[in-house]
């Protein structure tokens, strides 16, 4: 277990000390929180695979929220399905993932930490950015809302349809500094493909209001190698890269030719698409670094920068 640093305590509560400790055994032996399970307090209808819990900082503490209490804060702890490989790893794979984003690939993220529970289990936390300061809520929409998809006219998966060029198209029409948007986008594309992310579905992509009226792409979160824990897609949308499906095949392999045409597709000048290329392309030494001194075990570190080695070598010319 370990404290929150300095700059995690700024992020994720405005420089106050905050305990990493929770005042939990743990997930299940707690009967305070089985509770909470069962009568619905404190439990986010967010979608996705690992259970989310929404928290509160109280006198320094992190407690569960309570019915009727704004949780301004997410737990993700280890999820209960046995299904999973390397199970345990998940808090700290997303912690890592989240972390390399922020720290190498300098791409903005939500605050993240790990907490643990008495027992010495770790879990994820994360701040919800879409609190303002003053209590209310900036307005933010998904990629699939804006897209016109819900379970109810695209079925149970709608979240998974169409392609990250028809997400640039909706980032394109709703946002007025598109060009910009549309670069941090294409960051976040190539992120998530050296990093083995394929759970970057709709919902995981949002538009926030900056306060000025005018939409921008949100911080990003759900960062994670989903590869790690169970065999998965290259990417989390159907059609992949292009809008009319993108060819995974041996003689057609995912890798920086298609990239580049993605890039040019969504609008970015052939200048703009070779530097941020040649930017994810590089062996950067940090990233290695932080995967050695992350918290994964030793398995799961191994693979964790095998599979990351491979997407690199993908991506070099």
């Amino acid at each position: 277990m370990k404290d929150f640093s300095k700059k995690e305590c700024q992020d994720l509560f405005d420089g106050k000390r905050v305990s990493s400790l929770l005042p939990y055994d743990s997930l299940d032996e707690s009967a305070q929180v089985r509770q909470m399970i069962q009568d619905g307090s404190g439990h986010l209808s967010i979608s996705g695979a690992q259970e989310k819990y929404a928290m509160v900082e109280d006198n320094g503490i992190l407690r569960f929220s309570r019915k009727g209490e704004s949780g301004h804060y997410i737990l993700k702890p280890v999820p209960s399905d046995a299904r999973f490989s390397f199970r345990e790893d998940m808090p700290a794979n997303e912690y890592l993932t989240m972390h390399l984003a922020k720290t190498a690939y300098h791409l903005p993220v939500a605050a993240y930490g790990l907490v643990w529970f008495g027992n010495g289990q770790p879990a994820y936390l994360t701040r919800r950015f879409d609190y303002l300061p003053n209590g209310g809520k900036a307005a933010m929409e998904d990629l699939a809302s804006l897209a016109g998809l819900n379970r109810e006219n695209s079925g149970e998966n709608y979240k998974y349809h169409l392609s990250y060029e028809d997400c640039a198209f909706w980032i394109a029409r709703y946002c007025p500094a598109s060009k910009v948007e549309l670069l941090r986008f294409y960051r976040y594309v190539i992120f998530n493909y050296l990093f083995c992310n394929a759970d970057a579905h709709l919902k995981n992509f949002s538009l926030m209001d900056d306060g000025k009226g005018f939409y921008r792409l949100s911080p990003g979160y759900d960062l994670l190698n989903t590869l790690l824990h169970l065999s998965s897609p290259i990417f989390a949308l159907e059609k992949g890269l292009f809008k009319e499906g993108t060819p995974i095949l041996d003689t057609t392999p995912i890798g920086r030719p298609m990239f580049e045409e993605f890039g040019h597709r969504i609008g970015l000048p052939e200048r703009v698409v070779q530097k941020e290329l040649e930017f994810f392309a590089e062996d950067k030494e940090e990233v290695f670094d932080l995967i050695e001194e992350s918290l994964l075990s030793d398995d799961a570190r191994k693979s964790y920068k095998a599979f990351f080695e491979y997407r690199l070598s993908t991506m070099q010319l």
